[in-house]
């Protein structure tokens, strides 16, 4: 009921009683929605039309966001953006994660760069997710209720990432608000133990979200532990949308490709696909060299600024600035710009075989 479901919030975040009749009020608008009795969205067959809606093969793309000299946000190199990242095999883009600066932008801007995405990233054929989470949750329940009102294929948060839930039971409580405001949209867990400071077992999360919360239909998976990915291929893998991110790609390969992986940079696309074509078909010394190209690749951004430098490479990409990160980011020194695309260009960074909509996973491709 919404009234357990704000005992648990409030115990979860220790919230004074002012905010936690605000949540409860939302809970209350939330439920109206579906009238008590009401057959729950969430059913086996509206699962299997979900699955069936995203990519076979998910190559998660999380772009930056772009802004001005003056820091306010610009929306013009979004269409240039997604024409670049469809080119370069992404089927997929989450928008506003981490990289997009979610925790420095207003509840507004988060919701005009979305649907900005939405409409540029569904002209080009891409799936896309729309990150909600914020540790207001009247916010995060407006930016839902907004991605489904702008086109979005799905929503996704990460927990509340300063009170740690104490139970799953807590953290499915926390979504709930942003899931019925989504109304039929799944929900992907963002699982980024290294920022939030919470690392569960998702493989045990997935397990109870069966019955207490099938809205979770995939987790972005930024985590560490062995163990808790190889649980989630091995039981999971046809069922829920496994999306795979921690490097280097090819040592965890072994363990379960998953439906896709998380690229975050739209550029490593083209090597990452022919990286998992060769591990697939057995050529395993292809899938070496890809996996020394793209490591090579990032050590040369690393020493020039790592996510500064990748920001200002879009400037040759699609020819147009998508500015410097808000701070606390650092600003990129444009002393280094020719030495840093002269080295790229000398490891073929700019020629690289662009795979385009050939991306799919072909017919016995074991994922």
């Amino acid at each position: 009921s919404c009234v357990c479901l704000w005992i648990r919030l409030r115990k979860m975040a220790g919230m004074n009683m002012s905010l936690s009749v605000a949540v409860l009020l939302l809970l209350a608008v939330a439920a109206a929605a579906r009238k008590p009795g009401d057959p729950s969205p969430f059913t086996p067959a509206w699962q299997a039309a979900q699955l069936a809606k995203m990519p076979k093969n998910m190559v998660l793309h999380a772009p930056y966001t772009p802004f001005n000299n003056d820091t306010s946000i610009n929306l013009t190199p979004i269409n240039q953006m997604a024409t670049l990242a469809k080119a370069m095999g992404v089927t997929t883009i989450w928008v506003v994660g981490a990289m997009g600066q979610f925790e420095a932008m207003t509840k507004e801007e988060r919701m005009a760069v979305a649907e900005a995405w939405i409409t540029a990233g569904h002209q080009q054929g891409m799936y896309v997710i729309v990150h909600v989470c914020s540790t207001v949750l009247s916010d995060a329940v407006a930016m839902a209720k907004h991605a489904k009102q702008a086109g979005a294929d799905a929503i996704a948060s990460m927990p509340p990432y300063v009170h740690a839930p104490n139970s799953f039971d807590d953290l499915f409580a926390f979504f709930q608000p942003m899931v019925e405001a989504a109304e039929d949209l799944p929900l992907f867990y963002y699982h980024l133990p290294g920022q939030t400071h919470y690392d569960p077992s998702v493989f045990a999360m997935m397990q109870e979200a069966q019955t207490k919360f099938p809205a979770l239909l995939g987790v972005k998976w930024v985590g560490d532990s062995a163990s808790d990915w190889w649980s989630l291929v091995q039981n999971y893998n046809t069922t829920r949308a496994l999306l795979f991110a921690p490097e280097p790609k090819l040592q965890w390969f072994g363990l379960g490709i998953g439906r896709g992986t998380v690229l975050a940079e739209d550029f490593f696309a083209p090597t990452y696909l022919r990286m998992r074509s060769a591990y697939l078909t057995g050529n395993f010394a292809q899938a070496y060299k890809e996996q020394a190209w793209k490591l090579q690749a990032g050590d040369i951004f690393g020493k020039y600024g790592g996510a500064a430098a990748e920001r200002v490479i879009y400037r040759k990409l699609i020819g147009t600035d998508i500015g410097y990160s808000r701070l606390p980011g650092d600003p990129f020194d444009e002393a280094n710009y020719n030495a840093l695309v002269a080295e790229l260009n000398a490891i073929g960074f700019f020629t690289q075989d662009l795979p385009g909509a050939n991306n799919s996973f072909e017919e016995g491709d074991d994922f």
